[in-house]
């Protein structure tokens, strides 16, 4: 499973059984592990190795290539038992690579493979804490977050934001990871994590979740193709201006007649509904081909049938050639503060 050790070479022919194994103790110490520098300084012989001890150490020698599992296991139980030892310095060597390396490809595992993203997110912070400086970690652990909280786990909701911001600050210095998998590249990566803060402030902060959003939609990242970035978006619109300004004219103008001031309150909400509009025929254009949207794809062509006609005089005409053209014109600009 992980290439932490080389050959190490069996102990010599036993010319007694104690003998043999006292011998073959004292050689594997030696040689024992390919990570330990070559300079460093074998420990003196100690007359003081008991059988037990003996075994015990050959059992987590020899399976430190073919068994790693049971080579942590003896290893554990080495330095427990005897942890003045001087041999104990080697396993313990040994241990320091082994643990740090089985958490991470646990936290792959998890991430990759199992999609268990709660646990995912518990591991990776003991690899982040391992590995403080490495940018890949990091945006695993923040994509670990983020999809936790979309599995239903809101506890980690504030650290998948701040993860997502610290992903995109580290991105924006120029920071580089040894590969960028699963995203194409760094730029692909940025835009992901703009829009994972979006859709982490559609609810809190909806006017600076349009800002993150839109910055998503705009970017050459793959993550611009994606329904959801256009859902999110037209939620963080309603939420941002289209509710405020809703419940604003119903106060002031609601059962009375039109007059030019109440024409004036029309006037700020219809950009909003077209930009909403825009947002839903996107999410619903982007969405057309692909199964995985079967569930929320009716959702949102609902959404967007009832503000078209709320716009058009209760009307539907024009609507199916903007859901073919839309995708192709450029994003309506954002009335942001």
């Amino acid at each position: 499973m992980l290439s932490l050790i080389a050959n190490v070479p069996a102990p010599a022919t036993r010319p007694t059984r104690r003998a043999g194994q006292q011998l073959g103790w004292l050689l594997a110490a030696l040689f024992c592990c390919a990570f330990i520098p070559t300079t460093a300084q074998t420990p003196t012989p100690t007359p003081q190795i008991t059988e037990a001890q003996a075994q015990l150490y050959e059992r987590w020698r020899a399976n430190i290539k073919q068994n790693q599992r049971a080579a942590y296991e003896a290893g554990k139980e080495y330095v427990t038992q005897y942890p003045h030892d001087e041999y104990a310095t080697h396993v313990r060597r040994w241990l320091a690579l082994y643990e740090p390396a089985v958490r991470k490809a646990r936290f792959k595992q998890l991430l990759y493979q199992e999609k268990n993203y709660t646990e995912a997110y518990a591991v990776g912070q003991q690899v982040r804490a391992d590995e403080p400086e490495n940018v890949k970690v990091l945006l695993e652990l923040a994509s670990a977050a983020y999809l936790a909280t979309g599995a239903g786990d809101d506890a980690v909701r504030a650290d998948a934001l701040a993860l997502a911001r610290a992903s995109v600050s580290q991105l924006e210095t120029g920071q580089q990871a040894a590969d960028w998998q699963p995203f194409a590249n760094a730029a692909d990566a940025g835009a992901y994590f703009n829009f994972v803060i979006g859709d982490l402030l559609v609810k809190t902060a909806p006017g600076e979740a349009v800002a993150y959003l839109r910055k998503a939609a705009l970017s050459e990242g793959a993550i611009r193709h994606a329904p959801t970035v256009y859902a999110r978006l037209a939620a963080a619109y309603a939420k941002s201006e289209y509710e405020p300004l809703a419940q604003d004219f119903a106060a002031r103008f609601a059962a009375k007649e039109a007059t030019p001031e109440s024409q004036a309150a029309l006037a700020k909400i219809f950009p909003v509904l077209d930009r909403m509009i825009d947002a839903y025929a996107r999410a619903v254009a982007f969405s057309q081909n692909d199964p995985q949207y079967n569930g929320t794809r009716p959702r949102w062509l609902q959404e967007l049938t009832a503000l078209y006609q709320a716009r058009h005089d209760n009307a539907t005409t024009g609507l199916d050639e903007l859901l073919t053209s839309v995708i192709k014109q450029p994003l309506p600009e954002a009335n942001l503060p």
